[in-house]
């Protein structure tokens, strides 16, 4: 389908026609995947699929075509390609932070009676903080940390979206260091 086509879509699909809006975001997909996948680092690449990152660019424009008001085509590639870019931006920032709060916390090499007792303190702590914190934000952090769930599983036991689970559990983990305080 030429980008002619594609642009003619833009107009019907504004103009509340499902059909239309359905066949151009179609119409955009396969340009999407490969965009992503030119604009991602292989080590984004291996985390994340360019595909999914379309889907996530897809279903953002199909949210907020009736909010875009450009009447050009330019305008129009111009809007998807950022919504995109946001995108893949969005991917690497969870990436790096996935990498940092994935991070083992080294135990000590011999157990002494006094670090003994301290980990118990510690898990002590940790658990009254825990204890304390929203029903949303426990049930992330258990799920994520003890149970060792992926996000996907995650966002399906809580009825949310990845994205959405990957927010809360960011949130949760905020509010766990505001419990600690400065022992965290």
């Amino acid at each position: 389908m030429g980008s002619h086509d594609t642009f003619s879509l833009l107009a019907d699909a504004r103009g509340g026609d499902a059909s239309a809006r359905s066949e151009l975001l179609d119409a955009l997909r396969a340009r999407l995947v490969l965009w992503c996948a030119s604009r991602m680092s292989p080590a984004l690449r291996a985390k994340i699929e360019p595909e999914d990152l379309a889907q996530e660019t897809l279903i953002a424009i199909h949210r907020d075509l009736d909010g875009f008001d450009g009447r050009e085509r330019a305008a129009f590639y111009a809007w998807v390609f950022r919504i995109a870019e946001n995108r893949i931006r969005d991917a690497a920032d969870r990436a790096g932070a996935d990498k940092r709060r994935e991070r083992e916390i080294p135990r000590p090499p011999v157990t002494t009676p006094g670090t003994s007792a301290a980990r118990r303190e510690a898990v002590q702590r940790l658990s009254d903080a825990i204890g304390r914190l929203p029903e949303d934000h426990r049930r992330v952090v258990c799920m994520r940390r003890f149970e060792e769930k992926s996000y996907e599983e995650i966002a399906a036991a809580l009825g949310r979206t990845e994205t959405a689970a990957r927010v809360l559990y960011c949130r949760a983990l905020k509010s766990l260091r505001a419990e600690l305080g400065e022992e965290s």
